[in-house]
C-alpha cells in the first residue's frame, strides 16, 4: 500500500468514525447510511485537499495557526458536504450542533494526524 493510499485510508476511517459518533450524540445531526458513506468520503477528500492548499501557503512553524486553521477547514468541509449531499441524507441543524459536530470531526483529524506520522512526501 502506498503512503498516500495509507494516509487517505486512515483519514477516511477517522472521518467515518467521527461522523458516526457525532450523529449518535447529536439529535439535530441527521445522516442516512447511504449518504453517510458519501459524506465520509467527501469530508475526507475535502479535508485532504484543503489541508494541502493551506500547507502550501502557510508557514509550517506556525503550529497555532495550523490547529486553528484545521478547525476552520473542518467546518468548511462540513459546510461543503452539507451543500452537496441532499438534506434528506445529511443535515446539521442549529449552532450548537454545528459547533459540536465540527469539534468532533476536527478532534478525529487531530488524532489521525498523530497516527499518520509518516504522511506522504510533498510533490516536487
Amino acid at each position: 500500500m502506498t503512503a498516500l493510499l495509507k494516509s487517505v485510508a486512515i483519514s477516511l476511517t477517522a472521518n467515518a468514525a467521527s461522523l458516526a459518533f457525532a450523529a449518535w450524540i447529536f439529535d439535530r445531526f441527521n445522516i442516512t447510511f447511504s449518504w453517510y458513506v458519501v459524506a465520509a468520503v467527501l469530508v475526507t477528500l475535502l479535508t485532504v485537499a484543503l489541508r494541502e492548499i493551506v500547507i502550501g501557503t502557510v508557514n509550517r512553524f506556525a503550529r497555532g495557526y495550523t490547529i486553528a486553521g484545521g478547525l476552520v477547514l473542518t467546518a468548511l468541509a462540513l459546510v461543503l458536504t452539507e451543500l452537496v449531499v441532499p438534506e434528506s441524507g445529511f443535515y446539521i441543524d442549529g449552532w450548537g450542533t454545528w459547533i459540536g459536530v465540527t469539534l468532533i470531526v476536527w478532534a478525529a483529524g487531530i488524532a489521525y494526524g498523530e497516527v499518520d506520522k509518516k504522511a506522504p512526501a510533498p510533490r516536487a
